[in-house]
């Protein structure tokens, strides 16, 4: 998983193996029992929560695309330090607010009334993306807050995923969340291809609203995205039946909702147990390792394509949206073999994740620009905007850029393959280490992990990418995988049980 979610699902799921009353007085319990079958009456409730899943992840996959070619079209005085500041805010309010979030429904024992907010808070931030050309300078801190705006938004999808936990049943639970998992990837597709239809609207576009409002391959995909936030809005008022239930603990009723005292007391029982500590810091660490690659080459890829590649924003939008759309197509049938060819019991979890490492190492290797395989970059072009600005960029004259093609493939391999292999291994190694202790709360500490490095890795990614070039990001992001493989090779004998 890649959202900040095991945690806020974790809270909506404590409370000392409470089960649920329904609004027909049956506890969870016999529900269990009653729903073994395939019914309209149970599959209404998690249906729903996977078209809203799709609908929340179709708008944020389409959108991340065009966020720096629009943003350095419209203000010229964006860079892409800015860009990555911007991205380690929308990634830090996506952060905070899935766990408030979560606090907030666990205290209301529903999610109905969050994910309303959330959305509408989506809604706002799109509509304040559509208005951005109306300022006439500092466009750039306009976007920002569109982007916090949207990670705040987009906090609201763990809820979707408790709510599936409390509305099925054990024996069907495991397919709702497969339906809710190829919805995600189903958006992962679809939203790129939306982005790509929009490809025969250059910039400025077709006039809607005069002066500043026009549709083009920038701005059509929030109008795409306001009328998906509408439907989402629409299906959560009038069809989303979150009734409130209300928790029960031993017969006695905690409708007090989430307590820092009973999470505190959580953390000191977790301290005093029998856990291979050294081996689950050793995950946390890797864990950091497997991330650093998607969360500074996702800042840094639209600055690398419209700088050192000297692409239009327009093409670049064409060209990841392409590579988003392959992307998630392998990984679909990555997931399929998992799934269909029981991959997980023939590959070792521990030899999976050193041949994931290997992989990203060695397009490490082959990106770098050697001049062998690189060529000088283009000069900047002050009316198309794109090219090597060297009042921007004091490398531009030292560094060359090696060829797309081998930059491309590497960057689909990576995030198809190698980075969902490294996190499959990871969290399953992780997993078996805490074994039938108490999983919420440790999973926590995992996503916490994830948080910091997304809010992290921008900010590292782009002033690096700044200063000093992809050369120098290359040879660090590189020499940490080679550090990570190493580590993870001397653990190998006492990680045998777990992997």
């Amino acid at each position: 998983k890649t959202d900040s979610s095991v945690f806020a699902e974790s809270l909506l799921e404590m409370g000392c193996g409470c089960c649920f009353n329904n609004e027909d007085g049956v506890s969870g319990v016999e529900n269990i029992d009653r729903k073994k079958k395939w019914t309209w009456t149970e599959w209404k409730r998690p249906f729903v929560a996977v078209v809203l899943t799709f609908l929340c992840n179709v708008e944020s996959s389409m959108l991340a695309v065009g966020e720096w070619p629009y943003m350095t079209t419209i203000d010229h005085s964006a860079t892409s330090s800015f860009f990555g500041s911007a991205t380690a805010v929308s990634k830090a309010g996506h952060a905070v607010f899935a766990f408030l979030f979560a606090v907030w429904a666990y205290k209301i024992s529903g999610i109905k009334i969050p994910m309303l907010v959330g959305r509408c808070i989506t809604l706002i931030s799109c509509l304040m993306y559509i208005f951005v050309e109306f300022l006439p300078i500092n466009r750039r801190w306009w976007m920002l807050v569109c982007y916090l705006l949207f990670g705040i938004g987009f906090g609201t999808s763990p809820l979707l995923r408790s709510y599936i936990a409390r509305h099925t049943s054990e024996e069907n639970r495991s397919t709702a969340y497969a339906l809710q998992t190829g919805a995600s990837v189903l958006s992962a597709i679809v939203g790129p291809l939306a982005q790509i239809s929009f490809a025969g609207l250059p910039y400025p576009g077709a006039r809607i609203i005069y002066p500043n409002i026009n549709l083009n391959i920038f701005t059509a995909p929030i109008w795409f995205a306001i009328i998906t936030n509408v439907i989402a809005i629409v299906i959560i008022i009038f069809v989303l039946d979150d009734p409130n239930k209300q928790l029960v603990c031993d017969g006695m009723s905690t409708s007090s909702g989430y307590s820092l005292a009973a999470l505190r007391e959580r953390l000191s029982t977790i301290r005093t147990l029998n856990l291979p500590w050294a081996l689950i810091f050793l995950v946390i660490f890797q864990k950091v390792v497997s991330d650093l690659d998607p969360s500074t080459m996702s800042a840094v890829a639209g600055p690398v394509m419209t700088t050192m590649y000297s692409f239009s924003g327009e093409t670049t939008v064409l060209i990841m949206s392409l590579a988003q759309v392959v992307v998630a197509s392998l990984a679909l049938g990555l997931s399929l073999l998992f799934f269909l060819c029981k991959l997980g019991r023939r590959v070792s979890c521990r030899v999976l994740y050193v041949f994931s490492n290997v992989v990203i190492i060695i397009g490490y290797i082959i990106t770098y620009p050697f001049p062998f395989s690189s060529n000088p970059m283009k000069p900047f072009n002050e009316t198309t905007r794109t090219g090597c600005n060297p009042l921007d960029y004091s490398w531009c004259d030292r560094q060359l850029a090696v060829n797309i093609v081998p930059f491309l493939i590497i960057l689909i391999v990576t995030n198809s393959f190698a980075i969902p292999s490294a996190a499959l291994s990871l969290d399953t190694i992780y997993s078996k280490m805490i074994g039938n202790l108490d999983q919420n709360l440790m999973q926590s500490l995992f996503v916490i992990v994830d948080d910091i490095v997304q809010i992290v890795g921008p900010l590292y990614g782009t002033a690096i990418f700044a200063s000093t070039g992809l050369n120098l990001i290359n040879i660090i992001n590189g020499s940490v995988y080679i550090l990570g493989t190493i580590v993870w090779l001397a653990a190998w004998k006492w990680l045998k049980p777990y992997a």
